[in-house]
């Protein structure tokens, strides 16, 4: 059988290369430089591509001859359609010239929505999308900063080291973390806010989609707010025989709050494209607005590796081998200190994922692509405590190895029929360990870790999904069939074994009113299966003591959505509405360890599905190009959330909060902008709520933060400089363990060569 599967797809890759190859070179009309990473798509299809670093670019078609529209678009110019008729020969488009325009006005191309390239406007779900060039811009700090301010997210900031994201008014392993297609979230993904998308090497990204409300049915468990996707920078082949190129950035905020290197390498020919970066980061004691100073001990280190290599096997197939690392140690758990912890930290706290993907572009309407991937991922958490006033330290370490397997294939056996279907196979085996040290006598005694020693889970899953295109009308559906095991050895709370699965469904129905409106609406179904966090969990959270619960079923979400888009060349605006159903919500609940109510001093509890609940929200942002050189952009987002079961709001939403920026780039060379972040104040507060430290007695205030920016390019270099919160607020994200920075300077230097 083996043999028989290598021989039909060495066949595959070999057979007769009829796919017809459109190629040239995209430059700008005025300077005529070559413009490197300009966006070029194959409306309707699988097919895109970005140029190259001497602005050329080469495109496969479908094998199938007419006529298809072939868009270009590029941050800072005006977006070309190009109609072209493919006879069953190559084409030479020579050259493509591109003016420039006013900025940030063009179709955002995204994947993750449908899992298949489609334009923002075009797809029925809401979306929220950030670029590499805004979060450089922006003097983004970590991953999770960079997505302050993007519409429909809110950031929760427990500690310096880290940053959880809210989504419809869900975090933690509510919502779904992806990078490349694959899953982060894995089996032992906490409950409430985390610090895993702060594993991410802000520098490896290259665009980051929002996909809110949608996902359980493309991607699986934990997709309840959404799904949050990092999509890493990937190389460009080179039309000229072997290309070299690089890039060598540092940044610098006051105070030693940021010290950071990053340094890449490039290098490409017509058969391959690789690339490759790293980062090497210190982030000192963190430093808050006015009244409230230096906020520590809060520092930590960061070392960062990424890289990716693209293989043309054919004119149909390539090979794309890719890894990414990122390593921090002694992450100081500030909202631990407050509390009255002499030692707490994440040490070490890391991430590693690398994975091989083959992608061929078939013949046939009923296999237009098909990819087949495999990936490992390992993850390890080392969490040191020690309370004052005791001589007890203890030390765990969470250890995490994940194999992952996912074939997804697209075909489009009519003009107005389009699917996507795929297999996903996920395992993960996790370790666990800790041990108490007497800090006077050196004694170390060995404990239980936070989670058993040896324990497995398995998640598989088949999906497909449709879209009917009628004339305006376009009808989305989809279907998913989730299966996870947990195979649980404990030798203190015994072993167990559950295999809880799901059924879930979207529907979506979109119409689109002349060149500029479209109006989409419909239902989602999602859920989250129990996860060895909230199974097996035993040891210290934020405010308490947890002991395992072994009889958790599936989380379950409902959601109705309408949405409104708009999109012109000089305007564009999204107006999205949700109503979002929970029921079997995990909570946590008072409890007790041994018959007592309290273990080591802290409070016991543990996780029952104890809750039904909703969430509604609103959601607005627009893009306006007010002239040539200024740029309007806002959002707002609002979410109002219920438990039902014990009428009380629910835990941790957000405030109503938002963006507004200004931009002026008076030529293409010369970035300015001027962002204002704002908050209104929390005090729809749950039980948990107002127990928790994190958040002041009788809620969190509002808060305005002013943001300056400013970057200027002198041929290859770069120079960056920004003034965060110019008035100097004292201020806090709703929830977080750790105040806003003050007003502070950071500068950076960016050289491409």
């Amino acid at each position: 059988m083996n043999k028989q599967f290598f021989t039909i797809l060495f066949l595959l890759l070999q057979a007769p290369l009829w796919a017809q190859n459109i190629q040239g070179v995209v430059l700008d009309a005025k300077t005529k430089a070559p413009l490197s990473g300009t966006n070029l798509w194959l409306k309707g299809t699988q097919r895109g591509t970005a140029s190259n670093a001497q602005g050329h670019f080469s495109l496969y078609a479908p094998a199938q001859e007419g006529t298809y529209t072939l868009l270009v678009s590029m941050l800072g110019y005006a977006e070309q359609e190009r109609e072209l008729s493919l006879q069953g020969t190559d084409l030479n488009l020579d050259t493509l010239f591109l003016q420039a325009e006013a900025t940030l006005i063009q179709s955002n191309i995204v994947i993750t929505a449908q899992r298949s390239l489609n334009q923002a406007f075009a797809a029925s779900e809401a979306i929220s999308v950030l670029k590499a060039s805004d979060i450089i811009h922006n003097g983004s700090r970590s991953t999770p900063e960079a997505l302050m301010g993007l519409t429909g997210v809110f950031v929760q900031k427990t500690n310096h080291g880290g940053g959880s994201p809210f989504v419809r008014g869900l975090t933690g392993n509510q919502t779904l973390l992806l990078m490349d297609g694959l899953r982060l979230n894995n089996s032992i993904y906490r409950f409430g806010p985390n610090q895993y998308f702060n594993t991410i090497d802000v520098f490896s990204v290259e665009q980051i989609e929002v996909v809110r409300g949608a996902g359980s049915v493309l991607y699986g468990s934990d997709a309840m707010g959404g799904a949050i996707q990092v999509l890493t920078a990937t190389p460009q082949f080179s039309a000229e025989g072997w290309q070299f190129g690089g890039r060598l950035l540092g940044r610098y905020l006051d105070r030693d709050m940021e010290q950071t290197v990053h340094a890449e390498i490039k290098a490409a020919n017509k058969k391959v494209a690789f690339r490759a970066g790293t980062s090497l980061r210190n982030f000192g004691d963190h430093y808050a607005g006015q009244g409230l100073g230096k906020e520590g001990p809060s520092s930590y280190r960061e070392r960062a590796a990424d890289a990716k290599a693209v293989f043309k096997l054919s004119n149909r197939a390539k090979f794309t081998l890719a890894y990414n690392g990122l390593f921090q140690s002694e992450v100081e758990r500030y909202d631990q200190y407050v509390t009255g912890a002499k030692l707490a930290q994440f040490e070490p706290q890391t991430r590693q994922m690398a994975y091989g993907r083959l992608a061929w572009e078939g013949q046939s309407p009923w296999l237009q692509n098909l990819t087949l991937t495999a990936s490992w991922q390992f993850a390890e958490e080392g969490r040191i405590f020690q309370r004052n006033n005791t001589v007890t330290r203890s030390n765990e370490l969470d250890e995490i190895r994940t194999l992952g397997y996912v074939l997804e294939w697209h075909a489009q056996p009519l003009s107005f029929w389009k699917i996507t279907s795929g297999l996903e196979l996920y395992d993960d085996k996790v370790t666990s360990g800790g041990t108490n040290t007497n800090t006077e006598t050196g004694a170390i005694t060995p404990r239980r870790g936070l989670y058993p020693a040896g324990t497995n889970a398995t998640n598989t899953a088949a999906f497909t999904a449709h879209q009917l295109n009628w004339n305006a009308w376009t009808l989305n559906l989809g279907l998913r069939y989730n299966q996870v095991r947990l195979a649980i050895k404990d030798a203190t709370f015994g072993d167990t074994e559950i295999t809880p699965d799901a059924l879930v469904a979207h529907a979506l129905l979109r119409y689109q009113a002349g060149q500029n409106h479209a109006i989409s609406g419909g239902v989602y179904s999602g859920f989250r299966a129990p996860n060895i966090n909230d199974m097996t969990s035993f040891g210290r959270f934020d405010f308490g003591i947890e002991v395992p619960s072994y009889d958790l079923s599936p989380e379950k979400t409902t959601t109705y959505e309408l949405n409104y888009k708009y999109s012109s060349n000089k305007f564009q605006a999204n107006v999205a509405g949700f109503y979002t159903a929970l029921t079997d919500l995990v909570t946590r609940v008072r409890s007790t360890f041994e018959g007592s109510p309290t273990y080591e001093g802290s409070d016991v509890y543990k996780k029952e599905n104890a809750a039904a609940s909703f969430i509604r929200g609103t959601e607005v942002d627009f893009a306006w190009a007010l002239s040539k050189v200024f740029n309007l952009q806002g959002s707002l987002t609002y979410a109002f959330g219920q438990n039902t079961t014990a009428n009380e709001p629910m835990r941790r939403i957000p405030p109503l909060n938002g963006r507004l920026g200004l931009k002026f780039q008076p030529h293409k060379q010369w970035f300015n902008s001027i962002e204002w972040l704002y908050a209104s104040k929390q005090d729809r507060l749950a039980g948990g709520d107002k127990s928790d430290p994190r958040i002041p007695k009788g809620g969190t205030p509002g808060w305005n933060v002013l943001n300056l920016r400013s970057a200027y390019q002198f041929k290859q270099v770069e120079l960056q400089a920004g003034l965060n919160n110019l008035l100097n607020e004292a201020y806090r994200t709703h929830g977080s363990g750790i105040d806003g920075v003050g007003r502070s300077v950071w500068v950076g230097l960016d050289w491409k060569f």
